[in-house]
């Protein structure tokens, strides 16, 4: 075979082997794919499609092909873990059992969610109450710096009196999620906050420093009051989704007791 027709039938050969991957062999209707024997249902496929559009994603052929092959990796991994035994052990046996309750559980939760929506008429209502109970709140527009350690705020809070920059040293120094706005949290009322915060923050003047770190569960925390100014209410769409998750909390809370009460329970 001289040079050029080796060139041609090489090409032509990589060609059809190209050709076999892009086209994979038709599957069964409801089969996304299959490993040693075990189906992969193109339900599951589609679901984990839903879920990566719901995150931004666009739906291509790109994404269901890696997510296609994304599963059946698992499905291997998960049939070896089989082979080795490694789910008879007691330990994976009562890790097992934690993700099945929680599973139980989550399903029941949604479902007595969609059995019981919460409709816009109570989230008006609740939205209208605590306007209501707002009427008379101050509101305060709080900049924070929080550090892992005391000795940490401290030194900062020294160099903050001795004239530099809050947002600047909220930027570089802070490790809250606020170090993203220059440590601007932006208008809160008491309420919204941990006590150990707020009673300091009630009683500072436009401009004022926390005079000592406070510490709180997600550190040591130093204040800024930006400003204050009498309660302004947020319109009801701006407010309505957060308040269908705390009726939606609040809901799952009273189900829960409800179970609970009805169930014999020896500890």
């Amino acid at each position: 075979m001289n040079q050029h027709l080796f060139k041609v039938f090489v090409a032509l050969l990589m060609a059809l082997s190209f050709g076999a991957l892009a086209h994979p062999h038709s599957r069964p209707a409801g089969e996304a794919a299959s490993v040693n024997g075990v189906v992969i249902p193109q339900a599951l496929l589609d679901q984990n499609v839903r879920v990566n559009i719901a995150q931004g994603q666009r739906d291509t052929p790109e994404l269901r092909k890696a997510i296609q092959d994304e599963l059946v990796n698992r499905e291997v991994l998960a049939q070896e873990s089989a082979r080795l035994g490694l789910d008879k052990t007691a330990d994976a046996q009562a890790q097992w059992a934690q993700v099945k309750q929680t599973f139980m559980v989550e399903i029941l939760l949604n479902d007595h969610a969609r059995r019981n929506p919460i409709t816009d008429a109570a989230l008006k209502t609740e939205f209208d109450r605590q306007i209501a109970a707002m009427k008379d709140e101050q509101q305060y527009r709080v900049s924070l710096i929080v550090t892992a350690t005391e000795a940490e705020a401290k030194a900062i809070l020294a160099r903050l009196k001795k004239g530099e920059s809050f947002a600047k040293l909220a930027s570089e120094l802070s490790v809250d999620p606020s170090k993203k706005n220059a440590g601007e949290v932006g208008w809160v009322v008491a309420a919204q906050i941990l006590p150990a915060i707020s009673n300091v923050m009630v009683n500072l003047t436009k401009g004022g420093l926390s005079v000592a770190p406070i510490q709180t569960p997600a550190g040591w925390n130093i204040i800024k009051l930006e400003d204050k100014r009498a309660f302004v209410p947020p319109s009801f769409d701006l407010a309505k989704n957060d308040i269908r998750q705390m009726l939606l909390q609040q809901q799952r809370f009273e189900y829960v007791k409800t179970l609970r009460d009805k169930a014999k329970v020896v500890q």
